[in-house]
């Protein structure tokens, strides 16, 4: 997993895919660089057996098998409840969802001696994960028709495959808590999410 060049820009598309047999997905797929193609897929449809809980799965030779599992959310899982595994090991994620400043409106990850972290620029505007010297910036790109929005990705610094693959599975989570407007419109949830936690 060597590193890259001082700057990289990448382009993820959207993509579904329903077989005759077996569950529908989607998610994103595209080249990045020279650590070549990647996959995020996720099952679009409600599971009961799931407990409510939702997975975004990173593939891609070059990279690290990343697992996103968290509370299900408008169809993506999300920050509640979140677990982040690289290649079967846990990563550390903190977020405090009382925070009212947008820069403490972060979410913390812990993984193999690094600290990311990951924040959000605005609803419909880029997310960000950096790391020291590195900086994985991600916005809304080109339209897809018929009503989709590719995804636009740059990457500054030595970047690593475990810093993309990080960066490019959180497109496929709810994150819209890590803004304020995105908290306000889904603190109905949160606050049914604090019953049911309670409930557990």
């Amino acid at each position: 997993m060597g590193t890259s060049t001082e700057s990289l820009e990448f382009e993820l598309l959207p993509y579904k895919h329903t077989p005759k047999k077996g569950l529908p997905t989607a998610g994103l797929k595209g080249e990045v660089g020279h650590f070549g193609s990647v996959t995020v897929e996720r099952c679009p449809l409600h599971r009961p057996l799931a407990k409510g809980m939702d997975t975004a799965r990173l593939s891609g030779a070059a990279f690290p098998e990343t697992v996103f599992r968290g509370k299900r959310r408008s169809g993506q899982p999300s920050l509640f409840k979140a677990e982040l595994t690289l290649d079967g090991r846990n990563a550390e994620l903190r977020f405090n969802a009382k925070a009212l400043k947008r820069d403490d409106r972060v979410l913390r990850i812990a993984y193999d001696g690094r600290e990311y972290v990951y924040s959000s620029e605005g609803l419909g505007k880029a997310n960000v994960l950096q790391r020291e010297g590195v900086r994985i910036s991600v916005a809304l790109g080109r339209q897809i028709p018929p009503a989709d929005l590719a995804r636009a990705g740059t990457a500054t610094g030595p970047v690593d495959a475990v810093d993309l693959a990080i960066a490019i599975v959180l497109e496929e989570v709810d994150t819209d808590v890590l803004t304020l407007t995105g908290a306000a419109l889904s603190s109905p949830f949160a606050l049914m999410q604090h019953f049911s936690d309670r409930a557990d």
